[in-house]
């Protein structure tokens, strides 16, 4: 009899045992559960960086290779990371929208004329955030997301073109100095600082120039549905603020 009670007790603590086994497993799946839905979800959303001067090819002395990674060297951007950055993300299915922010005076043309190109060809929503400024080629870069954000404080716009430089030809001759042209071609030495500039070689470049200006005007009307007209009465080279700009329709919210 002893025997039988011995083995009823031993069963019952087997089945405690089990049972609380059972419990302690439920309970922690319910707190796993839990746990993991309080979590933040992973971001679907590509962040890309426009900082500093907007070049096109990265330079390792300067920081332009890295500085798009937000790695704290804000002195360039290449537009060549920035578009290899875009078809990447377009190419994530986990990625769901491109988001590029922007703190940029502008730069090269070719190089802002090519991210604009990048964002318009991405097949995924694409938005531009100005902080404090989106100049010049920046703001050509930003004109290809299909939204622009702005600070009503943004500096922005400022189509325009310059190639001015410093012609030190006086001071040359105040130390003694003479420039001595070797070159074959007539305009090959022109924008020398040494050679003061002809007005050939002015009105060279002045041609170059205004042909980079219409383009930078007609791709900033394509690319936010204005007319050529409405953009060159606001293209004098001279940047405005996040309100003026949402009014001129060259940005699309504060």
């Amino acid at each position: 009899m002893p025997s039988n009670i011995q083995k009823t007790k031993e069963i019952l603590q087997i089945a405690a045992l089990a049972l609380a086994i059972v419990i302690a497993g439920t309970g922690g799946s319910i707190w796993l559960s839990w746990y993991d839905a309080q979590q933040p979800p992973s971001c679907n959303v590509a962040d890309l960086k426009l900082y500093g001067t907007l070049v096109y090819y990265p330079s390792e002395n300067s920081g332009a290779a890295t500085s798009a990674a937000g790695d704290g060297t804000l002195d360039q951007t290449a537009a060549e990371d920035i578009r290899q950055q875009i078809e990447t993300a377009d190419a994530d299915p986990g990625i769901k929208a491109i988001l590029l922010q922007i703190d940029s005076p502008g730069g090269d043309p070719v190089a802002g004329e090519d991210i604009a190109d990048a964002l318009k060809h991405a097949t995924k929503p694409t938005v531009a955030l100005v902080a404090d400024q989106g100049t010049s080629a920046a703001y050509w870069a930003a004109t290809g997301a299909q939204t622009i954000f702005a600070s009503a404080d943004s500096e922005l716009a400022d189509i325009g073109v310059t190639q001015s430089y410093l012609q030190q030809t006086q001071q040359n001759a105040q130390n003694g100095l003479q420039f001595i042209s070797l070159t074959a071609g007539k305009y090959k030495d022109m924008g020398n600082p040494d050679s003061p500039i002809t007005p050939q070689e002015q009105a060279l470049f002045e041609r170059d120039l205004n042909i980079t200006f219409q383009n930078f005007i007609g791709q900033v009307a394509a690319n936010r549905g204005l007319s050529v007209a409405s953009v060159t009465a606001v293209a004098a080279g001279s940047s405005m603020l996040g309100q003026m700009a949402l009014q001129a329709g060259l940005i699309d919210h504060i």
